[in-house]
């Protein structure tokens, strides 16, 4: 369970944590809402009626309950195996007009990350010659 701002409080949305802001030091629910882990993509399950003032939004924020989710991906081939934990690497790529830039570079997956492949796509045509998939994967920690 986390806080979001009651206007995002909306079950189905995604937020990525981008970790505590000066404005959080003297909230006395802090604890409650600087909970996750920095740079992760959530999903809101379910959004409960209790409301906190926000320090940070100058307004309300709402107690919700979160689970993590990973970004669909590119992976190497060779690592791209259903139920294989892997640590990403990313790619070396800075073609942000390439159709497959967000895959290869995920908001919400840094680097080092550990993933589990849930599944698999077929090959990319990859500019540059990585020999690619697209890849369903759930945080692996």
């Amino acid at each position: 369970m986390t806080l979001v701002g009651d206007p995002q409080a909306t079950v189905g949305r995604e937020f990525i944590y981008g970790g505590p802001q000066p404005e959080c030091r003297p909230c006395k629910v802090k604890a409650a809402c600087l909970n996750q882990e920095k740079g992760r993509r959530y999903r809101i399950l379910k959004a409960r009626e209790v409301v906190h003032p926000c320090l940070l939004n100058g307004a309300t924020a709402r107690v919700v309950e979160v689970e993590p989710v990973a970004p669909e991906c590119s992976l190497p081939v060779r690592s791209a195996m259903d139920g294989s934990v892997v640590t990403y690497d990313g790619l070396v790529c800075s073609n942000a007009a390439c159709r497959h830039f967000r895959l290869c570079h995920p908001v919400g997956i840094a680097r080092g990350t550990r993933l589990k492949v849930l599944g698999s796509g077929p090959e990319m045509d990859c500019p540059l010659g990585y020999e690619i998939v697209t890849a369903r994967v759930a945080y692996a920690d």
